[in-house]
């Protein structure tokens, strides 16, 4: 549920460029995470992720963060979100 709260939160910004740091999201988590949960949530991301993108609400294109550095990537996986990434709002006139 806490995922869904923050990704909303992240996407009712203004902004057309939406950031969802997944270490910052961890860090904030109420208790320790283990690995299996840490994917899961990760799943959970790239699941809303997914959503968005069939009801043509963002762009199909991603930026992952590596070592504080945004990469094009076509594909958002649980290993290469591990340190957050960033989707695209579709703005229609």
């Amino acid at each position: 549920m806490l995922v869904r709260v923050k990704f909303l939160q992240i996407f009712s910004s203004v902004n057309i460029e939406k950031e969802i740091f997944i270490q910052e999201f961890f860090k904030s988590y109420p208790s320790a995470l283990n690995n299996q949960q840490k994917t899961k949530i990760k799943r959970s991301f790239i699941g809303l992720v997914k959503l968005l993108e069939q009801h043509d609400l963002i762009e199909p294109k991603y930026k992952i963060l590596s070592n504080r550095n945004l990469d094009d990537t076509k594909e958002l996986t649980s290993r290469n979100i591990s340190e957050g990434f960033v989707i695209y709002e579709k703005i229609t006139i």
